[in-house]
Order: C-alpha cells, then structure tokens, then sequence
C-alpha cells in the first residue's frame, strides 16, 4: 500500500522547519512512525487472516482490501484499487448461491473452486469524506459441506425412522417378510456358513450378529440378502463393508433385535391369549354341556318314577285281563244251561251290542303296545341317564357301539327327518374312556353331518377295531368342505354357519376330546359335493 501523503509531505522539506518548530517537527516525526507502524501490522494482519476484507466507497469502488481478495481474484493490490466491487466479483466467477432469499445473509458462490462465501457488510463510523463500506467474505465450504451431510443424514434417519415405524407396524400385525435385520437360528457367520474365504466375501472374519444381519443370504462371491431383494438386486459385499460402519445400519441392528425380542414376546403373548380364550370358551361351552346333563339326568329321574309304576301296574292289568277273559268265556257257557234260553239269549245280545268279543279280541293286542311303549320311554330315560355326566362321570370300560346308540337316540328327532342313519358295526372290545365325553364327541360330529345336508341324504357309522385301536368313522352325503377350510376346522371359533347358528366350539371341543383326553387321533376327509368323513381313532385300554 502507498505511504500516507501527509508524512511524505513532512519528510520531503524537513529543512525549512525552523528552530522553534524542531522539537514539534520530531514529535511529528514519531507520531507519523508511529501511524506507519501501526498501519503496516494492520496490514500485515489483514493479510494473514482467511476472510476477504476490502472497504469500498459509496460508488462501490474498492479503497482498500487484504491480501485474500487478491488471492481470489487473481489480481494485485494495485489492480484492485479503483475498480468497482461488483465487477470485480462478477469477473472472478462469484455469484449468488442459489437456494437463498431474503431473510438469509448472501451467500456467494466461487464457481472455479467450488467454494462458497457468507458476504456481509458494514458502514464504517470513520468521518473522513465520502461514507466508507467494509465487505467481508467468510468461507463457509466446509460449514455447508457439514450441514449437507447432517441434512443427508438426518434424511437418511427419517427414512429410516419411517422404515422402522412400517417394521413396527408389521411385527404388530405379524407380518416381517420385508423385515431385513433378521439373524439365522444357529447364529453362525455368514461367512463361516457358506464356506467362503477373505478374498471373496468382504464380511469375512466379522462378528456373526453384525455379519448376518447386514449380510443376510449370502450368494457366491455376493451377498443377498431381505434388504437387497426389496430392490431386485444382488448387492456386492463391498456395499455391506461400507453399510457396516454406517450410524443407520447399527441403529436397524439394534432396533431389529429389539424388534425380535418384541416379536417373540408377542407371538408368545397371543398364543397364550389365544389358548386361554379357547380354554375358557370350552370351559363355558362344558358347563353348559354338564348344566344339560344335570337336567337331563334330573328329567330322567322324574320320569322314571311314574314309568315304573306305570310298567308295573301295565304287567298287573295284562294279568288281571287274562283272568277277566278267561271268566267271561266260562260265564258264555255255564250262564245258557242255568238261565235259561230266555235269558241266555238276552245276554248274547247285550255281548253282541257292546261288542265284548272284539273288545277282548283287542285288549292283549293294546297292553303289549302300551307295555312296549313304556319300554321305549324307558330306554330313552336310560340314555338320557347314560348321556349325562352325572350317571356316568368316572373313567371307564366302556362298548362305544352302545355309547353311538345312546347318542343316536338322544337326537333321533334332529336326524329322522333330514336323513337315515346307516349303522355297520364290527365287534369292538370294551375300552377304557370317558364315556359321557365321547358321547358329546359323537353327537358333535352327527348334528354336523346331519346340518350338511340338505334335503334327504345318509349319514353311514362304521366300526372297526385292531388289537390296538377302535376306529369309528361318521360319513354324510352333504356338500362337503372346501380345501381352504379343511385345516382350520379344528381351530376355536371358526365356523362357517349363519351368525347364531354356531360357535365354532364343536369341533374345538370334538379334537381336545379324542387328542388330550383319550390319547387318540381325529382325521376329516371331504370332497365338495360328494361329503364329508370324520374319522376317530382312539387306543383300546382294558387296564
């Protein structure tokens, strides 16, 4: 910069100063080298700091400026001095950076090195002439490189926070197909697992949890895994190295275990809830069942009260009749020889006008009807006895042929009207069970064969035993089940009946019966429009 006019001024004509003004003259001597001095160290550290500094007039001219601005715009200091601001900036390839408005300091863009400089100005409080402007430029490359990556990055995050909020989504509804932290269930490494070497496979030697749950599948010299199939894409191992030491990856890796645990702990969760609202529904669908069975065997006994002594006063009146008639025959032919024609020949005609003959003819014909009648009620007293628990509560022998029978009897009238029942017992040995459960199973599965019907068909029991095993099969000519529904029948609540007119608990109740409570076995067979077969095996136990 050029030295102050005022001090070369003074040291141009140093001898016309006179004596009186020497001292005055040395003084302002000092005082000048000491402005000189002060103005080459501000110089000196204008020049070493990084921020453009240049002070302009009010016509933007260029006053002063530090050694940056000449780096920048390649020019010397004497090139600069003069030259309009704004040119100068124009020329050197400094524009506006796009993206900013008002509200925002410039920002100003060096399109040959790619730097970018936040551009501030102040009015300088100096009262020398025209008003003073200082400009600076400060290099902010680095600062908006940095906040480009925390942009990128919390992208990246959010992306992967809403990634997460969807796995989360998904594990509560139980779907983690898309679920890409997963882990193997041996927990090996990837590496190990597939036998691979360093050379080709850049996950070898890592940690098994970190390796598999970046990894996933892993293809030769590839590694592909859930998150490259949801793009269509075999990804190379060099992309997973560099995912591995990515802050998003650890966080999908710890939130997937975490998403795991969750996982198993619900799925555990609803199988227990599951099971417990099952349980508690055959609980109630039992009471139920044994509510009927305490009314039925109440009913049974009210019932057989008067069934006795009706069959009993029915014998006694079968007998008396026979003394009746046989008196009445020995009065047609003793009375003629005593009475008289007269009057025999008057009580022929009463005989004939009450007609006693056919009265007598009739009477053994409707005792043995009403005695057989009465032997109907009581077999059906008897089985509604034998259906109950209360009769029979206790595990024991038991002949399942008479168990069906007693169960066929109780809902004959559901059956009779809709179908005929086809029975081909074979000889079974008596077995060890809970008869007035089976009982339940069996008219589970015949009101179902007999609801499958419609119009008149045939429901067809078959028995059949080994040394081991008895097997009753239960066959209808209904509309059969369809493929889709075949293995959910057994599940509680499931159903495809009207709304009230099942609980989708028959079944349920039908296979804990024969699996857990007699250690046997249940299988359907069924063909839409042909019918549906349900087969019960259950083990012959005689000790």
């Amino acid at each position: 910069m050029p030295e102050d006019p005022c001090a070369a001024r003074q040291a141009e004509n140093p001898a016309k100063a006179g004596p009186v003004d020497q001292q005055e003259y040395e003084a302002l001597q000092q005082l000048f080298a000491q402005v000189k001095r002060a103005k080459d160290e501000w110089i000196m550290a204008m020049d070493v700091v990084s921020d453009l500094v240049l002070m302009v007039d009010a016509e933007g001219k260029v006053q002063r400026c530090n050694k940056a601005v000449c780096d920048l715009l390649g020019k010397s200091y004497p090139e600069i001095l003069g030259q309009n601001c704004e040119d100068l900036f124009r020329e050197a390839g400094l524009q506006q950076n796009q993206g900013q408005g008002n509200g925002h300091p410039e920002e100003l863009l060096h399109e040959l090195s790619h730097r970018v400089f936040q551009q501030a100005c102040y009015i300088s409080e100096i009262k020398c002439g025209d008003q003073l402007r200082i400009i600076t430029l400060h290099d902010i490359s680095e600062r908006k490189r940095t906040q480009e990556n925390i942009e990128k990055n919390r992208k990246r995050l959010e992306g992967a926070l809403v990634e997460i909020s969807s796995m989360i989504q998904q594990v509560t509804a139980g779907n983690t197909e898309e679920f890409f932290f997963t882990l193997p269930p041996d927990h090996e490494p990837c590496w190990q697992t597939m036998q691979c070497g360093q050379e080709d496979c850049a996950c070898f030697g890592r940690e098994p949890l970190q390796c598999w749950t970046i990894a996933g599948t892993r293809c030769k010299g590839k590694i592909q895994g859930k998150f490259a199939q949801k793009f269509n894409n075999c990804l190379a191992c060099e992309f997973y190295q560099e995912a591995a030491d990515d802050p998003v990856v650890r966080i999908g890796i710890q939130f997937g275990q975490m998403v795991q645990i969750i996982e198993k702990k619900n799925s555990e969760l609803r199988g227990a809830y599951d099971e417990l609202k099952a349980t508690q529904s055959q609980v109630v669908q039992q009471e139920k069942m044994a509510s009927i069975g305490q009314l039925a065997a109440g009913v049974a006994h009210e019932i057989n009260n008067p069934i006795g002594f009706v069959t009993s006063n029915l014998g006694t009146l079968q007998k008396y009749m026979g003394r009746i008639t046989e008196f009445l025959k020995m009065q047609a032919e003793i009375y003629p020889q005593e009475a008289g024609d007269d009057r025999a020949s008057r009580l022929a005609g009463i005989r004939s006008q009450l007609k006693i003959e056919p009265v007598l003819a009739d009477l053994p014909a409707l005792i043995t009807e009403s005695l057989d009648g009465v032997e109907r009620v009581r077999k059906i007293v008897q089985n509604l006895k034998s259906f109950s628990r209360i009769d029979q509560s206790d595990y024991s022998l038991a002949d399942i042929n008479h168990c069906l029978d007693d169960t066929l009897n109780i809902i004959w009238n559901e059956l009779k009207y809709k179908c005929t029942v086809k029975k081909d017992y074979g000889d079974l040995p008596q077995t060890k069970c809970y008869p007035q459960q089976l009982n339940q199973v069996f008219m589970n599965l015949l009101v179902n064969a007999a609801q499958a019907i419609e119009g008149q068909g045939e429901i067809v029991i078959t028995t059949r035993a080994s040394e081991t095993e008895i097997t009753i099969s239960i066959s209808d000519s209904g509309g059969g089940i369809p493929q889709e529904n075949l293995n959910r029948i057994f599940e509680p609540f499931f159903t495809t009946k009207e709304v009230g007119k099942g609980t989708g608990l028959g079944l349920s109740i039908t296979y804990d019966i024969v699996t857990k409570k007699h250690g046997g076995r249940i299988e359907v067979a069924s063909e839409p429009g042909k019918g549906t077969t349900f087969t019960v095996i259950l083990p012959v136990i005689t000790e």
